[in-house]
């Protein structure tokens, strides 16, 4: 084994180690920013799946987040019995199938199209959710939608109704997201996906199909925000039109922009920054969203990596293997 390789083994388990014994070391609080720093963390990365390894900019990938958190919240409201997991796997595939959709009309296009096709799209599907209140409950949104009883697992049983059961069960379905993510990267797909982003001409005069690969992970992409987006409905036990809006796409934007996208790490970095920060100036001033401007400005100027960038070296080659774009 390499020693990178080692590396980065050594410290994704010593991460591991923390996040299982983490409810017994912190707060009801704490535990609870964990959680929502795990699903937003795969949201991030989703996004940098299309931004950060195809170059593609989106403006509405809350589309799927949304699609996410709906699919899980009317499944389980809906559907008697209905397994747990099983609306996580279908909030997945549904988002999948309708980045599949929005991404055939939205790869055809370059740079600006692309950014304001997939907005248009975000915005058609949150006017959808806002006037459809039969079935989405418009801006009233729907509530009280996790399930009493216990996920048995075999080795283990986890009670979604309570905190630590919720943080376990988001860590499990976010820890193996990311393992998959980071798989894919390791592929020759992966690779290329990262010449479309370098110069998208390369690849096709050298025999690739550049519009499925870009429709691919656009879909991809979709599928894990869709997935992120139904543990958001299930920690919040409650989903409404903010889960499709265009702040909620800013939001994710900002999380991988602050991280870096230039690796796969720096969104889940990017999260964790976010959601402490905003929480901790929330508790100080109700002005907390002109500061986070003012850092999002100092970080397009001065920080053109994001805070991964301002990790030591010997530190970043145990997360990065990939070059910084």
């Amino acid at each position: 084994m390499k020693k990178s390789s080692f590396r980065r083994l050594a410290l994704a388990l010593a991460v591991l180690v923390l996040l299982l014994i983490a409810p017994h070391t912190l707060t009801i609080l704490q535990i609870r920013m964990v959680n929502e720093i795990a699903y937003f963390a795969l949201f991030a990365v989703s996004f940098n799946f299309l931004f950060g390894y195809a170059g593609l900019l989106s403006f509405g990938h809350a589309t799927f987040f949304g699609l996410g958190a709906y699919t899980a919240a009317l499944t389980l409201k809906h559907i008697a019995g209905m397994p747990l997991l099983l609306s996580i796997v279908m909030a997945g595939l549904v988002g999948a199938i309708g980045g599949a959709i929005i991404g055939f009309f939205c790869v055809r296009r370059k740079g600006a199209y692309f950014a304001l096709l997939t907005l248009a799209f975000n915005q058609f599907l949150w006017a959808i959710a806002w006037k459809w209140r039969e079935v989405t409950g418009g801006e009233d949104g729907i509530g009280r939608i996790v399930p009493q009883g216990s996920i048995n697992l075999g080795i283990l049983s986890i009670d979604p109704t309570k905190v630590e059961g919720m943080y376990y069960l988001t860590i499990a379905v976010v820890c193996l997201c990311l393992a998959l993510g980071w798989y894919i990267t390791q592929t020759p797909f992966g690779n290329t996906v990262k010449a479309i982003k370098v110069n998208e001409e390369r690849p096709l005069f050298l025999g690739y199909n550049v519009h499925l690969a870009k429709l691919f992970i656009f879909t991809f992409s979709a599928f894990l925000a869709a997935i992120a987006g139904s543990l958001f409905a299930l920690f919040q036990d409650f989903v409404a039109t903010s889960s499709i809006d265009l702040a909620m796409s800013t939001q994710v934007l900002f999380m991988a922009f602050l991280g870096g996208t230039g690796s796969f790490f720096g969104p889940i970095l990017g999260a964790a920054i976010y959601v402490y920060f905003t929480d901790w100036v929330s508790s100080l001033t109700d002005r907390w969203e002109f500061i986070l401007g003012v850092l999002f400005i100092l970080l397009v100027l001065y920080f053109h990596r994001g805070f991964i960038g301002l990790i030591p070296k010997k530190l970043k080659e145990a997360l990065v293997s990939e070059k910084s774009s």
